[in-house]
């Protein structure tokens, strides 16, 4: 059942998404997009004999984007897969699951503002929503990720025009922090619960978008 419901979020979602895509202007311009973040995600301690299980942190994120203007901003919808990080449970005697990696798809909408305009470099603050559909690597823990969570991001970054090949580079520096939790539940590992202390995602992140 939940995994059918996820199923219907990510659905709904990418509707959502081609539906705000087909409405863009025709000056828009389509683009890839790729970077590393940094998941602020605890670790996950264990109830019984307070044991932590360390968790890796650094991820990334690769996607498409589609930027265009609404009078002096710019909106930016995109479609993301995100590796937030992993948890080891390697050390849990008993367990049959070594590493439970946290994957997500993500819809963000970057609202772009343009702080000076020049030549070639354009300065801009960003920020927005984002949809967060997070899953793990083991089935029998995916149930306790919740079906869609939401997170915000804010940031800067430039306008990079590139002469001559009609490219636009987009380097960024963001943060984003959680708006609801990710994580719905602790986790059973060899009979033994084991709860994350933060239930909400947070992140430093570097991003370069290349629009066409």
């Amino acid at each position: 059942m939940h995994a059918s419901t996820k199923q219907t979020a990510y659905s709904a979602l990418l509707v959502l998404l081609l539906l705000g895509l087909s409405a863009a202007p025709a000056q828009a311009q389509f683009g890839i997009a790729a970077g590393a973040n940094f998941d602020s995600v605890s670790d996950i301690q264990g109830a019984a004999d307070a044991q932590d299980v360390q968790r890796t942190s650094t991820g990334y994120h690769i996607g498409a984007v589609y930027d265009f203007s609404i009078g002096p901003v710019n909106l930016r919808p995109g479609l993301f897969y995100r590796k937030v990080g992993s948890y080891d449970f390697s050390d849990v005697s008993g367990s049959n699951v070594d590493d439970l990696n946290v994957r997500a798809f993500e819809v963000p909408v970057d609202v772009r503002v343009t702080v000076f305009s020049f030549p070639f470099v354009s300065p801009y603050v960003v920020g927005g929503p984002n949809a967060f559909l997070p899953q793990g690597s083991e089935d029998s823990l995916d149930d306790n990720f919740e079906d869609v969570s939401f997170t915000f991001n804010v940031g800067v970054g430039a306008d990079i025009s590139v002469p001559g090949v009609g490219l636009t580079l987009q380097p960024e520096f963001r943060y984003e922090f959680g708006a609801s939790d990710y994580i719905s539940g602790d986790f059973q590992i060899a009979g033994e619960n084991f709860s994350p202390s933060d239930r909400q995602l947070s992140a430093y992140a570097l991003r370069l978008n290349v629009l066409f």
